[in-house]
């Protein structure tokens, strides 16, 4: 019988839900799992590529990947937010997200974002003991460096997004440096610690970025921002 999403889905169950919930994840979906805390919501979630996109990549519409994420309560709490904290965040919506990569080698799946499932499934314990792997190994470690809102707020204030290979992005923040979106988390991150200045000087930089020069909606809403911090 051929393998489906819900055969892998059934194994991340057994198999690595165990791992995060060890870690302090309470909460959980059929691929996803969140961990909340006073200032952020962690997020682990391995996504299906489905029939289209997993067979355009491997020819497997059991394909996944892995990614993380970190969702910043703080930017909730800034004197121009309106809206309450999601209370269960998708991981595309997290300010930073980290793309799991996987170890094995696998001839049918070149990208290293990508676990190839056979279509009989006679991989799949193999390729769920390594992202078991990878979350021990990346998303833990990086979630909790994350989750120290002084060492999130230096990456937001200096850090590119990172290439694992080209085209494929390791670690996706908020934004470019020096971006509306950017200096938004900054400014959030700063306030919630207590460093104004560090908050100023986030839309200071974006409003310094040649890409704001002229007016602009964004613009506008920048320096509303800062007059109000």
């Amino acid at each position: 019988m051929a393998a489906n999403s819900k055969d892998v889905a059934k194994v991340l169950k057994t198999d690595v839900f165990p791992i995060l919930r060890d870690a302090g994840f309470s909460r959980f979906k059929t691929r996803t799992a969140w961990r909340d805390d006073a200032d952020t919501i962690s997020v682990v979630d391995f996504r299906s590529l489905g029939s289209y996109l997993g067979g355009a990549v491997c020819g497997s519409s059991c394909a996944c990947g892995g990614v993380t994420g970190i969702y910043f309560k703080a930017v909730h709490a800034t004197p121009w937010s309106t809206e309450p904290v999601p209370d269960l965040p998708e991981e595309w919506r997290c300010q930073a997200r980290r793309v799991l990569r996987k170890r094995i080698f696998q001839l049918r799946s070149w990208r290293p974002d990508v676990w190839y499932v056979k279509p009989d499934a006679g991989n799949l314990a193999k390729v769920i003991a390594d992202a078991a792997r990878a979350v021990r190994e990346q998303a833990f470690p990086w979630l909790d460096d994350m989750r120290d809102l002084n060492r999130a707020l230096e990456a937001f204030e200096s850090r590119p997004e990172s290439e694992m290979r080209r085209g494929i992005l390791q670690e996706i923040l908020e934004g470019r440096l020096h971006s509306f979106a950017r200096a938004e988390v900054a400014s959030a991150l700063a306030l919630r610690l207590g460093q104004r200045d560090r908050a100023r000087a986030a839309w200071q930089r974006m409003l310094a970025n040649p890409y704001y020069k002229g007016p602009s909606p964004m613009r506008s809403q920048a320096e509303e921002r800062l007059r109000m911090i």
